[in-house]
């Protein structure tokens, strides 16, 4: 029993922080508001020209990625073409095999945490599940640093295009310009607030569940 506890013990710490993360980043590459929003602020849509307005495209990259659409492809109505080349959509293809990939893992690990606190809850070890999860919390801000670091630097965005992707991008496609790097990184600020909401609303819930109550209080 003391190994099973103690398994479990050590895969919430590394679940909560990486449950966090990973459900922001599905979330912000998955909603139309977020890509609604930059499009709308950085008023890239009209810089370029397009025959298409912030919130079509903002709703096709949405649907793109929830899998609703199977092609990665639009079509400029003003200039009567595609908007998207091959390449492209390859590359996108790709990226949205990554994010499902990473749901999967998000749907095991929430399965985990959920056995693991509904078992150690059972057996008593309120202190247990409170103590991983501030250790959980500690390797979230560690992984979140991390992560700032590698984004920061360009080093992560490279490696990934070159060992993953197998596509760069050429002057002319629109997938950089419409979401340059600048508003990657924005994006991964907006990814990390929802993820720290995320875990302070973990925080919340497991407090209450591993309260000890007393005859007093």
């Amino acid at each position: 029993m003391k190994i099973i506890n103690r398994t479990l013990f050590v895969l919430l710490i590394f679940t909560i922080p990486t449950t966090c993360i990973l459900t922001a980043v599905n979330l912000s590459a998955r909603l139309p508001d977020i890509y609604r929003y930059e499009f709308n602020r950085s008023e890239i849509i009209s810089e370029i020209g397009l025959g298409v307005t912030s919130d079509e495209l903002a709703r096709f990259f949405s649907q793109y990625m929830l899998g609703t659409l199977d092609d990665f492809q639009y079509t400029d109505i003003k200039r009567d073409r595609p908007i998207f080349g091959i390449g492209e959509a390859v590359f996108m293809d790709r990226l949205r095999d990554l994010l499902n990939m990473s749901l999967l893992c998000l749907v095991v690990m929430i399965c985990v945490i959920l056995f693991a606190y509904w078992f150690l809850l059972r057996q008593d070890r309120k202190e247990a599940v409170s103590i991983a999860y501030r250790a959980g919390s500690v390797l979230y801000a560690l992984m979140a640093a991390g992560i700032a670091f590698l984004l920061y630097n360009r080093y992560l965005p490279e490696r990934v295009f070159d060992s993953f992707f197998l596509y760069k991008f050429e002057e002319t496609d629109m997938v950089p310009q419409l979401l340059p790097s600048v508003i990657v990184l924005e994006n991964a600020f907006v990814a990390a607030g929802i993820s720290l909401i995320i875990l302070l609303a973990g925080y919340s819930i497991t407090k209450r569940l591993t309260k000890v109550v007393g005859m007093f209080y």
